[in-house]
């Protein structure tokens, strides 16, 4: 099976304008023997069901037409939720200030939490118990909000 991940990003970036909310992220993987395709949408002030809704049945429609994956798979069209997971330098950027946690490689410690302090190109600075941490983005092999309440 052949995927072309940039047909399918652009499908996927397509189908998200038009259900006029943000392609935050995607993934398409294997859970289990089941072919999943799960999709991450965001807008400012949170998504609804209703978006979720919207969302799924116009990137069908154009999963469908489009046919980028040559298989069954199953499509998951979700919000990233409020211990939602950074990937992208951008996703660092709308989190600055709060508190996250980072799993690394590669660097004295396995991880580290406290709170996002600073983002560049290619780092991110976190402030926590020990201080304030330096870490390469190269580094990071997951980093996720920290839900803490209100």
């Amino acid at each position: 099976m052949k995927v072309s991940r940039e047909r399918l990003a652009e499908v996927l970036r397509h189908g998200a304008e038009q259900a006029q909310v943000e392609l935050y992220h995607w993934e398409l993987g294997h859970h289990g023997r089941e072919l999943r395709l799960t999709v991450y949408i965001d807008r400012p002030g949170g998504v609804s069901v209703e978006d979720c809704a919207r969302a799924s049945q116009i990137l069908s429609d154009l999963l469908d037409a489009a046919d980028p994956i040559p298989s069954a798979y199953v499509l998951e069209v979700s919000s990233p939720g409020l211990d939602r997971r950074l990937w992208e330098p951008w996703h660092y950027q709308r989190v600055v200030g709060k508190k996250i946690h980072v799993k690394v490689r590669e660097m004295e410690k396995p991880s580290y939490e406290g709170r996002l302090a600073e983002v560049s190109v290619d780092k991110i600075w976190v402030e926590g118990q020990a201080g304030r941490v330096e870490i390469p983005l190269a580094q990071v092999t997951q980093a996720w909000v920290v839900y803490e309440g209100e």
